[in-house]
């Protein structure tokens, strides 16, 4: 065995840092994410889908209270 090599603790952030700014990369996981707007029908749709999962909730409630 050759026990003459170095070992070198390897820190992977500062490994990846160094890469995008050596390879002049854009780090997507530090650009903040903007949401989008919802409008018209889109907007709609969504308030349903929540009226029904609540109603959904609601009425998974009442079976399981009727249950003896």
């Amino acid at each position: 065995m050759n026990t003459s090599k170095i070992t070198k603790k390897v820190n992977l952030d500062e490994d990846w840092d160094e890469f995008v700014k050596n390879e002049g990369l854009v780090d997507y996981n530090k650009i903040p994410l903007k949401r989008a707007e919802l409008s018209g029908w889109l907007k709609i749709t969504f308030w349903l889908l929540r009226v029904y999962i609540l109603i959904m909730i609601i009425m998974v409630i009442i079976g399981f209270s009727r249950v003896h």
